[in-house]
């Protein structure tokens, strides 16, 4: 059986050389993997602590909208009630 030709040898250099920099690269990006899970990890164990702590904000800002909605509402009346009014002392 015959064996196949082996490249000429700055090529297998090129090649291995090729080759560690694609493994180093793997293992640059199982490192960030790995310290991706590690932020994930903390975010969702701190979760239940944000949501909690966010409740109150959630009832201030509910509260400030219907507030702003009122005023809007007021401001929209008051200029209609104006135009009315001078209608009605145009006439």
């Amino acid at each position: 059986m015959a064996q196949p030709a082996s490249p000429p040898r700055p090529a297998a250099d090129l090649i291995h050389q090729l080759e560690l920099q694609v493994l180093q690269e793997y293992s640059a990006t199982a490192r960030n993997l790995d310290d991706i899970a590690t932020v994930v990890q903390r975010l969702s164990a701190a979760q239940p602590q944000i949501l909690s702590e966010l409740r109150p904000l959630e009832r201030k800002l509910g509260l400030i909208l219907t507030l702003f909605k009122a005023s809007v509402w007021s401001v929209l009346r008051q200029r209609e009630d104006a135009a009315m009014y001078e209608e009605e002392q145009q006439q």
